[in-house]
């Protein structure tokens, strides 16, 4: 009797041919998830970027409220941004102040927070209530207000806005992990915020240079 050329309970083999289509199912599958990837990626560039425009302008409008002068603070290294509030007398800061304010910072590691002298401004909680952080995969590349010759790219940076409308010009980069870049751009007069596709120049965003 002729015996059957499959037997039972005998396991077969992929074929070369069906081995070679599975392969490339997969390359396909895969071709085709990239793009929905990068999409994710650039939807929450977008997102963290117009949340941190909206905080922007609760600060602009929580200085025009208040009276006191406002401060967004970026934390480049912790990928953290918040809003402050000072005393209305308070002015922009310069090189002198911020080397004053790290020393201060240094200061108040080393020995009791009560003895460490104290900033003149304090996070605004009706504003944001503590350091929001930047969304997964996120991040500052760096921050150039009009009082600095050169963009800031590590440390903190700020943007002051006052009760007079007066708000610092200043220009935020932000990209992902997929190299989509996101340029915000805050207005002197109108304390607005616009975002723009890509890392834009301050000559670019501004049509002029300091």
């Amino acid at each position: 009797m002729r015996q059957s050329a499959t037997q039972p309970g005998v396991q077969q083999g992929f074929t070369l041919v069906e081995l070679l289509v599975v392969i490339a199912l997969i390359g396909l599958v895969t071709l085709v998830s990239l793009p929905t990837v990068s999409s994710m990626f650039q939807v929450s560039l977008g997102a963290a970027s117009r949340e941190l425009a909206t905080t922007i302008k609760e600060a602009y409008n929580s200085s025009m409220i208040t009276g006191k002068v406002h401060r967004v603070a970026y934390d480049l290294k912790e990928q953290q941004y918040w809003v402050e509030s000072g005393p209305t007398t308070t002015l922009l800061d310069t090189e002198a102040t911020r080397e004053k304010e790290e020393r201060r910072r240094k200061f108040k590691t080393s020995i009791d927070s009560a003895e460490a002298p104290s900033s003149p401004f304090g996070i605004d909680k009706s504003v944001t209530r503590s350091k929001k952080s930047l969304p997964r995969g996120v991040e500052f590349e760096d921050v150039l207000s009009e009082r600095d010759k050169e963009p800031i790219a590590e440390g903190i940076a700020y943007t002051h806005i006052f009760p007079s409308g007066i708000t610092e010009r200043t220009l935020i980069h932000l990209k992902d992990t997929q190299k989509h870049q996101l340029t915000l751009v805050i207005e002197t007069i109108t304390g607005k915020t616009r975002m723009l596709n890509g890392h834009l120049s301050e000559r670019e965003a501004f049509g002029d240079a300091k």
